[in-house]
């Protein structure tokens, strides 16, 4: 078993500065100067490495299985090129550690040899054996580098109940309330957005699927925010959390997300390398990468709810994906967990995730679905996912709002998320479990009220447990009504 746990040499101090997959031991330095008049030394801030935990020993003896599980996911994945890799890291590890052995046999050596001649002839040999190890690290780490890119990819093993297949094959588990029924010409979040002047098109300043939400709209999203952040704090004892809207990449990356990637969903900041943020659920779980902060069993489970910015690059066309359903950005509040290394408790916790989700979205009035989610829309991390999605008027279909997630120690093992004083059996108990739920996605929440509540005279109805957060206001009406 190899964990890679180990130091970049110093032959390679540098390699490559590129947006290539290296993700572990890659480390950047960014540095300010400080405005203190007493000290004009610049201050460093390191990122710290990301230690991933791979057992390829055990990907070795389990390569069909996992294989199996990836082509069920639709991972492209190939196993074994990887126990290949794994195989021809392993002769070239063997080798280095021969050549180390020998550079330091003669090193001793000449400490102990008084001859000049021999001196000499020792001198020698330990550059030649110098020159061999530092070939061979190079050679060691870039296949090093290589066989840990490739081992990520590896999707998480899945749950024996998820539905096997893509999207379409999805489970519907439960119904919840009923559809609107609607005697007058419906229309769609858009129309409603233009009449009552609550969505305007950003595209001149900021491009395709950016948007502006204005008047009531406006005070809707800070009111949804802020209930379901509310929510989660004091009712449910969630630690509230504002992030981060950029992240190092590495951290994506070891969450499951590809940054790098040509097909990538993330934004990056020019000549930086920083990203900005797909979800909050990244720099929450980055909290405690690393032993960034200390994991204790007793202090287990850790809920955390992290209100942020979420920025995706890739919005799609097509009528399912009309004006403000999918953009490039918007605000959310999301749910993160880091549960006891056990599947029975992770999977305790996903449905209690699963069931203030589906609170929330009761209270909201909304008609709603929830899906087991099948084996082709779990993504990399999921072990198993809950999606519910909402009655969608102008489209008389059903749209994503939310999903729930258990990861397992998927995350964890790539962030290097381990309890503290915990007697385990095996290094890999040591690994907590972590999940992520949405709590409220604002855009498809608003989009979802204007349709879903919208009159006869074009009037919108406030839900009931957001009106003490808008002025008590029950209605949102056109602005030549105010009048």
């Amino acid at each position: 078993m190899i964990s890679f746990f180990t130091k970049t040499p110093k032959s390679l101090s540098v390699l490559k500065n590129n947006h290539n997959n290296l993700i572990f031991l890659k480390c950047r330095k960014f540095s300010s100067t400080s405005n203190n008049n007493t000290n004009n030394n610049n201050t460093v801030e390191k990122i710290s490495n990301i230690k991933a935990y791979i057992n390829f020993q055990k990907i070795k003896e389990n390569a069909k299985e996992i294989q199996e599980n990836a082509q069920k996911r639709k991972s492209n994945v190939d196993i074994q090129s990887i126990v290949s890799l794994y195989e021809k890291y392993r002769g070239v590890k063997y080798d280095l550690d021969q050549m180390r052995q020998n550079r330091n046999i003669v090193a001793n050596k000449m400490k102990s040899v008084k001859d000049q001649q021999e001196r000499l002839k020792l001198i020698e040999e330990g550059k030649e054996w110098k020159e061999k190890v530092s070939d061979a690290e190079i050679q060691h780490f870039t296949l090093q580098q290589e066989l840990q890119n490739e081992a990520l990819k590896i999707p998480n093993d899945t749950h024996p109940q998820a539905p096997v297949g893509p999207e379409s094959n999805a489970r519907v588990i439960e119904m919840v309330g009923e559809k609107p029924h609607f005697d007058f010409k419906i229309k769609d979040h858009l129309e409603i957005g233009e009449q009552l002047g609550l969505i305007k098109s950003a595209n001149q300043i900021s491009g395709a699927k950016y948007y502006y939400f204005t008047r009531e709209a406006a005070m809707l999203e800070m009111a949804l925010s802020y209930w379901a952040y509310s929510k989660m704090t004091y009712k449910y004892g969630f630690t509230p959390i504002v992030t981060p809207d950029l992240i190092h990449p590495s951290y994506a990356e070891a969450c499951g997300f590809q940054p790098r990637s040509d097909a990538s969903q993330m934004f990056w900041i020019k000549n930086e390398d920083l990203c900005l943020t797909a979800t909050s659920e990244i720099p929450l779980a980055a909290l405690y990468a690393n032993n960034n902060s200390i994991i204790h069993l007793e202090d287990l489970p850790i809920k955390m709810v992290g209100y942020s910015h979420c920025f995706r690059s890739e919005t799609g066309g097509g009528q399912y994906n009309k004006g403000i359903y999918r953009v490039h950005q918007f605000s959310k509040v999301e749910m993160f967990v880091i549960s006891k290394p056990s599947l029975e408790t992770s999977n305790d916790i996903l449905n209690e995730l699963l069931q203030i989700q589906i609170e929330i979205f009761k209270e909201l009035g909304l008609h709603f679905r929830v899906l087991d989610m099948p084996t082709e829309d779990l993504g990399a991390p999921a072990y198993r996912k809950y999606d519910i999605e909402v009655w969608i008027p102008s489209r008389q279909d059903y749209g994503e709002i939310s999903s729930a997630s258990n990861c397992t120690d998927y995350q964890s093992k790539r962030l290097n998320m381990k309890i503290q004083d915990f007697q385990a059996e095996n290094s890999e108990t040591l690994f907590v479990h972590t999940l992520n739920a949405t709590a409220c996605a604002i855009p498809r929440l608003i989009l979802a009220i204007l349709e879903n509540n919208q009159q006869p005279d074009g009037s919108i109805i406030i839900p009931p447990v957001l009106r003490p957060l808008m002025n008590n206001q029950e209605r949102i009406i056109p602005p030549q009504s105010q009048q």
